[in-house]
């Protein structure tokens, strides 16, 4: 017997559980499926730190999609908040992007020559650094400074948009999705293993997994594992007042929880033989992230040498053959939207990513300031192969 919903949605992560929020804030019956715990993938071990500047959010549409989505966040933390009860975390001290070579000054000047139109920043001196935070190293060369920059604690982040979801309607199940419910070239539905469940709509929002669904459409689903690390340091001193990050040694955040985050690896951080090995390769810490994040930090902040190792976490992100997220109507099958491929800012993107769909789900298009077409899969239509490698290596955190 098949049960009903308007919308399905296949994973219960960050994506999946902002689509589902922006759902059912709609008044949509959305019934939302995954094989593990709501937040148990790239979710809950993700840094949250929604950080404009880098190189992961090119000029054009990309960098106006993470504007967007950052807006959304400074909005919608306090309604979650009240929503649930749950306290995210959430802190807005401003950052330093610090430059500790002369290589590193181009890399970070070469962005702000265009991200300064849209967002405050500005290059600032190494003493004016060592003002803001006289521990740091004194080889720092200067940092671009934002005085907005921002972070929370994504797991409960995705908690949080679960059980909102949930408040509105949304019925979350543990369950396998084995494949898709077809008439002709229109989804109906979604096959579980004793059970369907049919729809007007399915998302696939399967983060890391979103290649097993290529066998149930006639279109490619490029998108595969990028490991992740990053430790969790208990330090005695003060916080830091502002969360810091750079091109080569990645970010350094004081959390509201009292730990201390720092990471993360990248593609380039491991070989050609271990860059893509799989689901169960990514859940081991290595030694040599250790050693490579905590030499990282030591170099930005040399007192960490004290500090105590509370936890390394590992895992899997969504790495697209562009490093862009994949979102919108799959070519050649009705009824069926991909929402995945979000690389490293799948925090960042989730509230974004989750209006967008709910948008065009109810309204033929996303009322957002942004042109998706650059998100959308047929841009992977009639392509050869991806090079997942090229990709890897270009990840910045």
């Amino acid at each position: 017997m098949a049960d009903t919903a308007d919308v399905v949605v296949v994973g219960a992560g960050i994506i999946g559980c902002a689509t589902a929020y922006y759902l059912s804030r709609e008044g949509a019956k959305v019934r939302m499926l995954d094989m593990d715990a709501i937040g148990s993938g790239a979710s809950a071990h993700a840094t949250g730190f929604l950080s404009l500047l880098g190189t992961e959010f090119p000029q054009g549409a990309p960098w106006r999609f993470g504007l967007e989505g950052y807006r959304m966040f400074v909005e919608t933390v306090p309604q979650l908040e009240e929503q649930t009860g749950m306290d995210l975390l959430w802190q807005e001290p401003g950052g330093l992007r610090l430059a500790l070579e002369e290589e590193e000054i181009g890399m970070i000047k070469e962005g702000m020559a265009w991200q300064a139109n849209d967002t405050p920043i500005e290059w600032i001196g190494p003493e004016d650094v060592r003002q803001i935070e006289p521990r740091l190293t004194p080889n720092v060369l200067g940092a671009a400074y934002q005085p907005k920059l921002a972070q929370l604690d994504s797991y409960r982040l995705t908690l949080a948009l679960g059980r909102a979801a949930e408040l509105n309607g949304t019925e979350s199940m543990q369950r396998r999705v084995m494949g898709l419910v077809k008439e002709g070239s229109r989804v109906t539905g979604v096959k579980l293993e004793r059970e369907e469940v049919h729809c007007g709509t399915v998302v696939l929002a399967m983060g890391a997994w979103s290649s097993e669904s290529t066998s149930w459409l006639d279109f490619p689903v490029p998108v595969t594992y990028l490991k992740g690390e990053r430790l969790m340091l208990r330090y005695d001193g003060q916080p830091l007042p502002v969360l810091i990050s750079s091109p080569k040694r990645g970010h350094m955040i004081s959390r509201r929880d009292g730990f201390l985050s720092v990471g993360s690896t990248r593609g380039r951080d491991y070989d050609k033989d271990n860059l893509f090995r799989g689901m169960e390769f990514d859940r081991q810490p290595s030694e040599k992230a250790r050693m490579d994040i905590m030499g990282w930090a030591t170099d930005v902040f040399p007192d960490l040498e004290n500090a105590e190792l509370v936890e390394q976490l590992a895992g899997s992100r969504p790495l697209s053959p562009d490093r862009l997220p994949i979102i919108g109507p799959v070519p050649g099958t009705d009824g069926v939207m991909l929402a995945t491929g979000h690389t490293t800012k799948g925090i960042h993107l989730s509230l974004v990513t989750g209006k967008a769909l709910a948008d065009r789900i109810f309204r033929g298009h996303a009322d957002l300031p942004v042109d998706m077409t650059a998100f959308l899969p047929d841009r992977f239509a009639n392509t050869p192969a991806p090079d997942f490698q090229a990709s890897g290596q270009d990840v910045e955190e």
